[in-house]
């Protein structure tokens, strides 16, 4: 099966630790940019430090503390819950801006009315797959789910416990007819180091998103009740799409 790899391969990924459990968001665009193409290249080492403590730091100074255009009274980067998914495509854009790179776009990647989660599959690598194919490795959002009874009542709901950031690096370049997963190498800011996974898709789940099975990744487990189910989720994507 032929692979559809970042243009940069070798790139090293940034590590959010050097700065703050909650710096996913800014440490994804920068491992996005070094995994990129030459173009996208040029825009992370525009980017001021000389090591990730200090690069994340620059991010997240001269974009991340302005203010955010889609939550009211609110900074696009804080440091109790990061930043969101569409104030993180603000600041891509703004650090690629007046440089000869495409504008990025987020898609959300939830079931749209009569999608099948095998539809829903389909969707989810053509958009990473068309991003990949224009150098500009893209940055997955994943969403850890709880089973959790809201107060008052004893039926269970897929609960938000907590997001993560990511980059996702190789995915095989075609889905075979029929496919209900595919592999993928992402680019994990939590650490900075690169690890595998697989986004399914599971009617039985009960759930409007791909299920993204990432073995290696610690998303949301500290948050989780004693016994609680869970999945980890695709949410979005931003890329070149």
């Amino acid at each position: 099966m032929r692979i559809l790899e970042a243009p940069h391969p070798g790139a090293t990924p940034v590590n959010q630790l050097r700065v703050s459990g909650n710096a996913c968001g800014p440490a994804a665009l920068l491992s996005a940019f070094g995994f990129g193409s030459e173009r996208w290249q040029a825009v992370a080492a525009a980017v001021p430090g000389r090591d990730d403590r200090q690069r994340i730091g620059s991010v997240i100074r001269l974009y991340g503390a302005k203010d955010s255009a889609h939550l009211r009274g609110r900074k696009r980067w804080n440091q109790r819950s990061g930043v969101n998914l569409l104030d993180l495509t603000d600041i891509a854009n703004e650090m690629a801006g007046g440089r000869s790179v495409p504008r990025l776009d987020y898609e959300v990647l939830v079931q749209k009315r009569r999608e099948s989660q095998a539809a829903l599959l389909r969707r989810a690598h053509r958009r990473l797959a068309r991003s990949l194919k224009r150098g500009m490795p893209p940055v997955i959002s994943l969403r850890r789910l709880a089973l959790r009874s809201p107060p008052g009542t004893d039926q269970k709901f897929w609960t938000l416990v907590r997001g993560h950031f990511a980059v996702v690096t190789a995915i095989p370049a075609r889905l075979p007819r029929g496919a209900r997963s595919f592999g993928f190498r992402y680019a994990d800011p939590w650490g900075g180091e690169i690890h595998e996974g697989r986004f399914e898709a599971r009617e039985s789940a009960n759930c409007p998103c791909l299920v993204a099975i990432v073995p290696r990744s610690t998303i949301g487990k500290r948050d989780l009740n004693g016994g609680e189910s869970s999945i980890v989720t695709l949410a979005a994507a931003i890329g070149d799409f």
